[in-house]
């Protein structure tokens, strides 16, 4: 099999200067990250279709075949994500003087996805629970997890990044630093919790204390010696905790959908529902209320009956 052509070398060069605008300017590390992939991507795909173009060189052309094969091979949702790091670089090619015009000019950025996000069952939740019933470190370390994605809607990244001192057992919550940028900040927010999760973190936290890495700031602390939990052995969890339960794929974020649905279909309000669930935008919140809109009109429609109060 022969090898996937080489990308042209400005890229990469540009690449290392364009970061560093990026990190003087405050970016967070996950945007950084985001940016410099997708950027990457359309590397790439270039190198296999113009193997001689480098950034001076690319075309509005280019850009749209490049966001049309992204469409086609992943979603939309990925076309639109990276399209805005590709965006990005452009116009602070441009800006550096690097390249004599800006590709992405007049290019629209792809439609978001209408997609539906499968909620998780009650029942689900309860099978996967059932597998961490156990009272050793890992079993109350993955119960604690599973209890604050269903009762907290945290996004994986929120909840990995937890330290110890972000719960408060008195008060049932927790602190959570959300979505932001080093130049607007870190949005914090406090998330509280049910009796049940509250229980189950002081479970975790107490059997925490004979870990041999109980000393580190990081909440979730790791098995088989590993120090800490990142979010990729959070997601590996609980696709293990899914498949002990014989419930099939599930991911973190099906937990933060689920966790909404439940806030509205329960009453509580869209503005409530923002404010803990860290969105600014009105957009989200219809997002996440989408997958269920209409069984939560259903039983509104049947609670609310105009015709069984005559």
């Amino acid at each position: 099999m022969s090898a996937a052509p080489s990308a042209h070398p400005d890229f990469a060069l540009l690449s290392d200067s364009w970061e560093l605008t990026l990190r003087a300017d405050g970016y967070a590390a996950n945007t950084l990250s985001s940016y410099r992939r997708a950027l990457a991507h359309f590397a790439a795909w270039l190198a296999v279709h113009q193997p001689a173009a480098g950034p001076a060189d690319v075309t509005r052309e280019h850009v749209r075949a490049w966001i049309v094969h992204t469409r086609e091979t992943t979603s939309s949702g990925t076309a639109r994500s990276e399209f805005a790091g590709v965006r990005h670089f452009f116009r602070w090619a441009l800006a550096e003087q690097e390249t004599g015009h800006d590709p992405t000019d007049g290019v629209k950025t792809p439609a978001p996805n209408d997609t539906r996000t499968e909620l998780l069952k009650v029942d689900d939740i309860r099978a996967l629970l059932a597998t961490c019933t156990g009272r050793d470190f890992v079993s109350r370390r993955d119960s604690g997890i599973v209890y604050l994605f269903a009762d907290g809607g945290l996004r994986l990244a929120e909840l990995a990044g937890l330290t110890v001192d972000d719960v408060d057992l008195h008060e049932r919550s927790v602190l959570v630093q959300g979505k932001g940028t080093n130049r607007s900040g870190p949005r914090r927010r406090t998330v509280f919790l049910g009796v049940k999760a509250a229980q189950a973190l002081d479970r975790y936290l107490r059997e925490r204390r004979r870990h041999p890495y109980a000393s580190l700031a990081q909440l979730w602390l790791g098995d088989r010696g590993r120090a800490n939990l990142t979010p990729d052995g959070i997601d590996a969890m609980l696709k293990r905790r899914a498949e002990r339960a014989g419930i099939g794929h599930i991911y973190p974020h099906q937990f933060r959908h689920t966790w909404a649905d439940g806030f509205r279909a329960a009453g509580g309000s869209e503005g409530d529902l923002m404010v803990t669930g860290g969105w600014r935008s009105r957009a989200m919140l219809d997002r996440y209320g989408r997958s269920n809109a209409e069984g939560r009109a259903r039983e509104a429609q049947r609670r609310l009956s105009f015709g069984d109060r005559l």
